[in-house]
């Protein structure tokens, strides 16, 4: 099924093997309360929530994709939601291209 995908740029490099990331994953997909979604995630129709870890400077990155296909730089805004259509494209295949982690909830498994 269909899920979630968070983008994190993280400031520092994670410590550890992974464990707190993964708790962080887990607590972000508890954190979607809408009673459509938890139903929806425990009956298994919306797959686990994905956190992906970027390389620093991604969302500059995206940041200059935009400004390419003509975007003034005072007006832009990160987008918070990216959906797979032909003007986003680049978008995604630039966050695909720098995640170096992911991690799937287990919060309702």
């Amino acid at each position: 099924p269909g899920h979630y995908v968070v983008f994190w740029e993280l400031s520092a490099e994670p410590d550890g093997d992974g464990h707190v990331l993964q708790s962080c994953c887990d607590e972000l997909d508890r954190a979607f309360t809408d009673p459509g979604y938890v139903g929806s995630r425990k009956a298994r129709a919306i797959g686990p929530l994905e956190l992906r870890v970027l390389r620093r400077g991604t969302f500059q990155k995206v940041l200059r994709h935009y400004l390419s296909l003509g975007s003034p730089v005072n007006q832009f805004k990160l987008p918070r939601c990216v959906a797979p259509s032909s003007s986003a494209a680049g978008v995604l295949e630039i966050l695909a291209a720098n995640a170096v982690e992911a991690f799937f909830s287990t919060a309702y498994d």
